[in-house]
């Protein structure tokens, strides 16, 4: 059976052309879920929806290499495999820091507060 669970949401894709999305895998928690567009792969965090990182293909790549069908995560969420038209694979190392934020808060009057935080 089937639950609501919440209402459909329209992401603002960051794209620089025309392109449209056709192709959005989540990984295998569903925290995060890739965006594929001809072009561009973007990643973004699941709840809130907040784009982390967006790779372009340059145009001679492009040509080269053809454009972007599919994508999949690796099991561990650490690489992702691109195929692409020319019936090659493009394979993306996901590298992340153990200090890194999808938000930044703002740190009001008292700066430090957030680094003191950091550092235990």
């Amino acid at each position: 059976m089937y639950f609501l669970t919440g209402w459909p949401r329209r992401l603002l894709c960051p794209l620089k052309s025309e392109e449209e999305p056709f192709h959005i895998q989540p990984n295998s928690q569903r925290f995060y879920f890739a965006v594929l567009s001809e072009t561009q792969l973007s990643i973004w965090f699941s709840r809130p929806s907040v784009l982390i990182v967006s790779y372009i293909e340059s145009v001679k790549a492009a040509a080269q290499f053809g454009f972007y069908q599919q994508a999949e995560w690796k099991p561990d969420d650490s690489m992702i495999a691109v195929a692409v038209s020319n019936a090659t694979s493009l394979i993306l190392v996901i590298v992340s820091s153990p200090l890194s934020y999808s938000h930044v808060p703002f740190a009001g009057p008292h700066p430090g507060f957030l680094l003191a935080m950091a550092d235990h």
